[in-house]
């Protein structure tokens, strides 16, 4: 998947959510984080087995992987079929690369909150679950259920510091770390 993959995904998603007859922007952050944590798959993929991004750049290697087989047997837990590829990430992606690149979510604080309360909103909407909407209440609404608001109706109040949207505050994060672990800086 390439970045301009992901930018089409949003442009997609985002111009169907605005349609006046739809108004949907958790159904469009879903669709859109779905395409995100596959994007974000297959890049750990690429750089584990010794390839580069579309942009040229190749993180230094502590560990290469032969191929992807070999790479999801070590990603994988136990007998399961899958690779929870998000939370590997978090938790080993150190362990495979001199300079992480990933550390650009999990080390920006920015980052790390709005991955954080993507992730919460993405199991809410998904799931409903008591679970899921605790953890969302925990993590975008200081903790106070009194301020719950449901996913879409989150997604368009204003966040503080840029003051827009929180659709497109968490759109231009996604967007921000794609290009960034494609194309880091020097």
């Amino acid at each position: 998947m390439t970045t301009n993959e992901i930018k089409n995904a949003i442009t997609t998603w985002s111009n169907w959510a605005s349609d006046t007859h739809v108004q949907r922007y958790d159904i469009a952050l879903l669709k859109i984080w779905i395409q995100f944590e596959r994007f974000i798959s297959e890049l750990i993929i690429t750089y584990s087995t010794g390839h580069s991004s579309e942009k040229g750049y190749a993180p230094i290697l502590k560990i290469q992987f032969q191929d992807e087989e070999q790479f999801n047997a070590f990603m994988r837990e136990g007998n399961k079929k899958y690779v929870e590829y998000l939370n590997k990430i978090e938790k080993l992606s150190k362990h495979i690369f001199v300079n992480d690149p990933f550390d650009v979510i999990f080390l920006d604080v920015t980052n790390k909150n709005a991955y954080e309360q993507l992730k919460a909103l993405r199991n809410y909407i998904a799931h409903e679950s008591g679970e899921a909407k605790s953890k969302l209440i925990n993590l975008c609404f200081s903790g106070n259920a009194n301020n719950f608001l449901e996913p879409n109706d989150f997604l368009l109040t204003r966040e503080r510091s840029t003051r827009n949207t929180y659709y497109t505050y968490y759109i231009t994060i996604i967007q921000n770390i794609v290009d960034l672990l494609v194309d880091p800086p020097t």
